[in-house]
């Protein structure tokens, strides 16, 4: 059996939280985007929706300065744990941090300047339902800047995994892997999420960076793959097809990359700025 096929690493479990700085790793390029690109002018309340483990609420908060009131708010236990914890250790007195959902946030309507929220569109369960609540509680003139990554994600990858579903005669799961790839937005469909909402479209950025490996192997291998993407490919299969899948699958990856001196997997990149402009009603 291989290993990526029965390694269970649960990001909910305190250990594995305290462990993955992989994720940190993968939003990292999307938090560099909202850095380089929200506008950053004086605040009084900023709120970051999904703030995981702390980045880039404390990021930000920093740069926005002590006069500003920062909130992250995430209904993952062990982050919201360790973000804590940062805080604390480095005394930031002006930051603090909620255990919930973004679907129902516990402040009053037109309170913060600034709502960023990095890689949170395709997690929530009720994504408009969170850009209502954020319509709601933003100010007037208030602004919320959000990154996402869009259908195309790890394009090569599912290419390939589609070819190894049709050399072997599974179409039976091809219904199941359009369903996993669809699942992530487009531009279009993310900006309408927002006007949907009332925010108008301020900006947007389109970008792109690529995550690169060894190999297929590698790359199953990865522990962030494990605890971040391995269930879902898994999960696809009935027990007595998944391993014949797999070494199948791993086989064409490797050569794949073979083929191309490396396992280059690209990952589409959105940027959105919106505002609440003076008029509309939520």
């Amino acid at each position: 059996m291989k290993n990526y096929l029965n390694k269970n690493l649960n990001y909910l479990q305190s250990d594995v939280t305290n462990a993955c700085d992989e994720l940190g790793i993968w939003a990292a390029p999307f938090g560099i985007l909202l850095l380089d690109n929200f506008p950053i002018r004086k605040y009084q309340n900023y709120l970051d929706i999904g703030c995981g483990t702390g980045f880039p609420l404390i990021e930000i908060a920093n740069r926005l300065g002590n006069n500003c009131k920062s909130t992250g708010i995430d209904p993952w236990e062990e982050a919201v744990k360790r973000a804590q914890a940062k805080i604390d250790t480095l005394q930031l007195d002006h930051i603090s941090i909620i255990e919930g959902s973004a679907e129902s946030i516990n402040f009053p309507d037109n309170h913060f300047d600034l709502i960023t929220s990095n890689l949170g569109i395709n997690n929530f369960e009720d994504p408009l339902q969170v850009m209502n609540e954020s319509y709601r509680t933003l100010k007037q003139g208030g602004t919320f800047c959000a990154t996402t990554n869009l259908t195309g994600t790890f394009d090569e990858f599912y290419k390939l995994f589609r070819e190894s579903l049709l050399e072997l005669g599974f179409e039976k799961y091809l219904a199941q892997l359009d369903n996993h790839i669809n699942h992530r937005g487009t531009e279009e469909s993310s900006i309408k999420l927002f006007e949907n909402s009332g925010f108008k479209i301020i900006n947007t950025i389109k970008s792109e960076h690529s995550m690169r490996f060894y190999n297929g192997s590698a790359f199953l291998n990865h522990s962030f793959i494990i605890i971040g993407f391995i269930d879902s490919w898994r999960n696809m299969f009935e027990e007595a097809d998944k391993e014949l899948f797999f070494d199948n699958f791993e086989q064409k990856l490797n050569a794949y990359a073979n083929r191309q001196g490396e396992l280059r997997l690209t990952i589409p990149m959105l940027y959105i700025e919106a505002r609440k402009e003076k008029g509309f009603g939520v």
